[in-house]
């Protein structure tokens, strides 16, 4: 342990309690006051007062007609900084909060960004950060890592009746810096009480906020520069009487690795587009959260509506038909740049989940998007309007983009075939059992499974590509042409199109390797003699937490159910000689029971989306799992069941370009084969490695186990496609629709 690392793991508890009584009804005015606050360097915690809370809520009600209103609560306010405004390496924190008591209140501010630095000289000598294939390949170093990343924890309970406001500035990771960050919320709930008591519901706003760097105040290209960053949010909706942890509800998941930045722009900004320089979620639970929720929908729909022909709400038309609702027309015109916003619902037993996503090309777009989603939250801090403090002006000032480099015709990465296999015998797979006559039968289904024929209904989704284009963000903007400028083929820029479909097809070969590879060894554990039971019940489980992972993304989590199904469809189609000589008998009736399975759901993908009763075991067959599980039974090898798999969404999101008329066909193959090539071998190549580092600290008697390493599997499921993410679900919106998502 080195000396400075006593100095480096920060540490924050805060405790906020409401002074209402344990009974289910609330006195006229509820104050919430904190009993437990204390922090260490290099984190702090500063409390705030309210600025005359009571003068302004007597006002603000009897402004609104709520003056016989049978109870108001006032939040306490505090602002989370640290010394020297930023991170360095190495640095940890980790931050507890409880928010208790019906009534109770608690936001969590910033005094400003928070900045991940970059290292010193005395840190140089570490540059792979222990996530590239030459570190995977090599003993792992401890020390490399605790030195280099900067880790941030935060684990909140919101009691029934409780609210938690967690409302931050942008984090700024700069150049060559590393940062870590999870985040758990646990939103309790009164069972007993009834689901319609808003006093039994805890509720939660919480903003995730970064921000590309100093892109315009150095020579040195910086933006989206950073080594590494990775931000993972859990949401659990639990009894207040039972305190385990099942099983998250909701699991938002991203990861960058950066490598190469000398060859050209990173990767991390080619997911983000030309022009988008900030990205942010704003997490929305519990019966708080609803007047956000509403405003932060209208605003969805006026985005959207400015770019393109939207689906007709007649509520929200009857609404609008009296004018500017609430300073919409105001906010759009004060946005300085491009503003991409989606809401999301989470379809679950407690229905009251939204996951708001935004890029814009500036933080102060995003501050005015957040300020108008969260101006109603006021009324709970005295007046104090979240964010409004951080808008200067009555309009955003449009800096002028600089140019990025973000074609693919320079190949400066090696050869790495052989480097992924050495990975996958490090995973520790089972041996497959082939002779020789099963591997040309199973290089002949590999090439039948990658088929563009193959009847799984693939080519009915877009990989998110209509709604990018409808959202305009494939416009070449160097087009002066008014009239080729409306149309929407003559306008497309090949290069915006390729750095999405790169971050498309990339963001899907993360995010599906460790889920195929799952899927893989459930078969090869059946051909090893384990329990049946136990095998479903570990299948279970990865398609339930497939689930989680996509819920937050409707049309995604659509598509991923159709081609499952589908893939369930064809798999008796396929001759199974293997099976007689091999199996022990279990894979063959792993497989029938995974379909009655999903069977018991009806092969009807619409009554597959249902949300799922309380208590119900059903499964949904999300397609990377199966697609593993059938890949494993054909006799395929691992790494070619992932590459397989994630060429076929390459594909896809091409083909779909061509059909939209954004490209021609011939162009189409170029760009599948320059771009998509890359995009599927990187992200391969990162979802193998987080696998292999995920699983790196388990002892030897938990890697022995197929089941802790599986888990340890699917934790390192990780997308890295923001522009994707937030684009994706508005497919829903759209009035006029070539595909299904």
């Amino acid at each position: 342990e080195s000396r400075y690392d006593k100095h480096q793991n920060g540490y924050g508890k805060i405790v906020a309690v409401s002074s209402a009584p344990s009974s289910d009804q609330l006195s006229s005015t509820v104050h919430t006051h904190f009993t437990e606050l204390r922090h260490s360097s290099p984190m702090r915690l500063v409390p705030s007062r309210r600025t005359n809370p009571t003068s302004y809520n007597t006002q603000n009600r009897r402004e609104n007609g709520a003056s016989n209103r049978s109870h108001h609560r006032e939040g306490v306010l505090l602002h989370l900084s640290s010394y020297g405004g930023g991170l360095v390496p190495g640095d940890k924190l980790k931050l507890d909060i409880d928010v208790r008591g019906k009534g109770a209140m608690l936001a969590v501010m910033t005094q400003g960004g928070q900045r991940i630095y970059r290292p010193g000289e005395h840190f140089r000598r570490y540059q792979n950060y222990n996530y590239d294939i030459s570190a995977a390949l090599s003993k792992p170093n401890p020390e490399m890592n605790s030195l280099k990343v900067c880790q941030s924890t935060i684990n909140c309970t919101i009691e029934p009746g409780a609210t938690l406001f967690y409302l931050p500035d942008p984090t700024v990771p700069y150049r060559s810096s590393a940062f870590e960050e999870r985040r758990v919320f646990n939103c309790q709930f009164a069972s007993a009480a009834g689901d319609n008591n808003n006093n039994n519901q805890g509720s939660l706003i919480a903003v995730d906020w970064y921000s590309s760097g100093r892109t315009y105040s150095t020579d040195i290209e910086e933006r989206w520069a950073f080594d590494y960053l990775a931000t993972r949010t859990e949401l659990y909706i639990t009894d207040e009487s039972h305190h385990e942890h099942v099983r998250p509800n909701l699991i938002e998941s991203m990861s960058f690795g950066n490598k190469g930045v000398s060859d050209g722009s990173p990767p991390a900004a080619k997911s983000m587009g030309q022009s988008f320089d900030a990205m942010a979620t704003l997490l929305l639970h519990g019966p708080t959260s609803r007047p956000v929720v509403k405003r932060a929908m209208d605003l969805e729909r006026k985005l959207a509506e400015s770019l393109t022909r939207i689906r007709r709400d007649e509520l929200v038309c009857e609404e609008q038909g009296n004018g500017d609702v609430d300073g919409l027309d105001e906010l759009l015109d004060s946005l300085g740049g491009q503003v991409l916003l989606s809401v999301t619902p989470v379809e679950q037993q407690h229905n009251n989940t939204h996951m708001v996503r935004i890029i814009a090309e500036n933080n102060e777009d995003i501050y005015r998007a957040l300020h108008y989603c969260l101006k109603e939250c006021s009324e709970h801090f005295g007046g104090l309007e979240p964010y409004k403090e951080r808008i200067h002006s009555s309009k955003t000032v449009r800096e002028k983009s600089i140019p990025l480099s973000m074609q693919q015709d320079k190949e400066t990465r090696v050869k790495k075939g052989d480097d992924l296999e050495a990975i996958v015998d490090q995973l520790r797979l089972f041996p497959v059992q082939n002779n020789n006559n099963d591997n040309n039968n199973a290089w002949f289904r590999m090439c039948t499974l990658s088929d563009s024929s193959l009847p799984v209904g693939s080519f009915a989704h877009s990989q998110g590509i209509e709604a990018a284009a409808q959202m305009q963000l494939f416009i070449d903007t160097n087009q002066t042409d008014p009239l080729l400028a409306k149309n929407l083929a003559q306008s497309c820029s090949i290069e915006a199109l390729s750095d999405f479909i790169y971050s498309v097809s990339r963001s899907n070969a993360r995010f599906s390797t460790p889920l195929v590879m799952a899927g893989y060894q459930l078969i090869q554990q059946s051909e090893h003699g384990f329990k049946l039971d136990e095998l479903h019940q570990l299948w279970s489980k990865i398609d339930a937490y497939t689930d989680t992972m996509l819920i937050t993304n409707r049309p995604g989590r659509r598509a991923s159910i159709d081609q499952g199904l589908g893939l369930v469809r064809i798999g008796s189609a396929f001759s199974d000689d293997r099976d007689k000589s091999h199996d022990s008998g279990n894979t063959a009736d792993l497989w029938a029971l995974i379909s009655q399975s999903i069977d018991e759901n009806g092969m009807d993908t619409m009554q597959a989306r249902r949300p799922p009763t309380n208590g119900s075991s059903q499964t949904k067959g999300h397609a990377a799992p199966i697609y593993g599980i059938l890949s494993a039974k054909l006799g395929i090898t691992p790494l070619d069941s992932c590459r397989v798999f994630a060429f076929g969404a390459a594909r896809d999101a091409v083909s779909a370009a061509v059909r939209l008329n954004l490209i021609g066909p011939m162009a189409g193959l170029s760009l599948l084969d320059k771009v998509g090539r890359k995009a599927v071998e990187d992200g391969l190549e990162e979802g193998l490695v987080g696998m292999l580092h995920s699983s790196r600290d388990l002892s030897c008697d938990e890697f022995s186990s197929p089941n802790a390493r599986i888990d340890r599997w699917l934790q390192s499921a990780h997308t890295c496609a923001p522009m994707l993410d937030a684009a994706q679900p508005l497919a829903d919106l759209l009035q006029v629709r070539l595909f299904r998502t």
